[in-house]
């Protein structure tokens, strides 16, 4: 099971942790995603105290992901999975009895929810990965569906993890599972100096793993991501026509532009981040500008044959809003089919409520007509001039005529 283990103490006060005594562990299952609690003594193998196909003790408290009562053998912890919300249990430190204390979230009942499944598979590179795959609620075993496939980095870990619907500029997958989509959410590994060829070979071997295993319609699968999941999606675009389309947001497309400048929120230069932080370019562009354009999305944007659609705030503080921008204009200058959502004063992520619904709903309809054939309501069609852009709602002219 490639089981992880950290020693947590239950007692802030502890000046260290005392060997000669039982120690309590926490424990991840890094191929299985189950996770416990076990106790470790010296010269014997960790005994089991408590261990599910859950995610035990992450949320709602720093550190440990657990609370011990101060006069009293009790614990407070928490247990989620993408159907069950993170709610209260209670147990003595031995974890025997486990008991839920609250029931936070009655209303899911109500609600269409799915369910998710793990999905191996093994990249071109000889990485063996997995990806955590959420499937629509009522699904038929042998039916093909819409997938849309949401990434970052390693994603697998989330596989647990409680979905709940929210607005922001992400898509959440319970959401998508109850409307008949599959939502794939894939592990990306990465060789220094090829960032996003690394995340074509990962997302691309994902996908046609899913493909196999039965569940998703080749016909029928988008793309989208955020910030770096941006930069990935953005690149992948250029390179592969697998896709029927992708929603990018605020993404790094310029490499080279992007190494030059300051990342607004903190100040400091780009260049560090580039070549040795989350760019993993292992140099700079005046040593190898040849690298630096092979892997940047603009300077392979003649390669695109698929629908995208950019959304970048203008007071983006971590990606400029220009490379959002100088991708959508050298698109367009290509012939590309490409629309540019641009939110003024919204910074990397959408802040404000209303542009955060604004952006689900047009995704929505966004995915929507590509993966499951419904009219593409005006926004898309005929675009919406800029002195308008406060008049024209996301509905106006979809599907309902409205």
């Amino acid at each position: 099971e490639q089981v992880r283990f950290r020693i947590m103490d239950l007692d802030p006060e502890d000046a260290g942790i005392d060997l000669s005594e039982p120690v309590l562990l926490s424990a991840y299952g890094e191929r299985t995603k189950k996770s416990g609690y076990f106790r470790a003594r010296e010269e014997r193998a960790p005994e089991v105290l408590l261990w599910e196909d859950a995610m035990l003790g992450t949320a709602g408290f720093r550190g440990s992901g657990i609370r011990k009562a101060k006069e009293a053998d009790r614990v407070l912890f928490t247990r989620q999975t993408f159907v069950d919300f993170p709610d209260y249990w209670v147990s003595d430190t031995r974890f025997r009895n486990p008991r839920q204390v609250t029931d936070a979230n009655p209303q899911q009942a109500e609600y269409l929810w799915g369910e998710r499944v793990l999905v191996d598979y093994t990249d071109d590179r000889g990485n063996e990965l997995q990806a955590t795959l959420a499937l629509p609620a009522g699904y038929e075993d042998g039916r093909q569906y819409p997938m849309i496939i949401y990434f970052y980095e390693k994603m697998s870990q989330r596989h647990h993890e409680y979905s709940r619907p929210t607005y922001d500029d992400r898509p959440h997958m319970s959401t998508y599972a109850s409307n008949g989509y599959l939502v794939l959410m894939p592990d990306i590994v990465y060789d220094m100096g090829y960032p996003g060829s690394s995340s074509l070979d990962d997302v691309v071997s994902a996908a046609r793993a899913t493909i196999d295993l039965g569940y998703a319609d080749p016909d029928r699968i988008c793309l989208q991501g955020h910030s770096w999941g941006g930069y990935e999606t953005s690149f992948i675009v250029t390179q592969t026509d697998m896709f029927a389309c992708v929603v990018t947001g605020a993404p790094l497309t310029n490499l080279v532009s992007m190494h030059n400048i300051l990342y607004k929120r903190s100040g400091n230069p780009n260049a560090n981040l580039i070549e040795w932080g989350q760019g993993r370019m292992d140099t700079s562009p005046f040593h190898d500008l040849d690298r630096y354009i092979a892997e940047s999305p603009i300077h392979n944007v003649q390669g695109i044959t698929t629908p995208f659609m950019i959304l970048h705030g203008t007071d983006d503080g971590v990606v400029d809003w220009n490379q959002g921008l100088e991708y959508y204009i050298a698109a367009r200058r290509m012939g590309k089919e490409v629309i540019l959502l641009s939110y003024p004063g919204e910074p990397h992520h959408l802040g404000r409520e209303e542009n955060q619904k604004d952006f689900q709903i047009r995704m929505k309809q966004y995915f929507d007509h590509y993966l499951k054939g419904a009219p593409a309501p005006k926004w898309m069609t005929e675009g919406v001039p800029f002195l308008e852009k406060d008049r024209v709602e996301p509905e106006d002219g979809g599907p309902e005529g409205r």
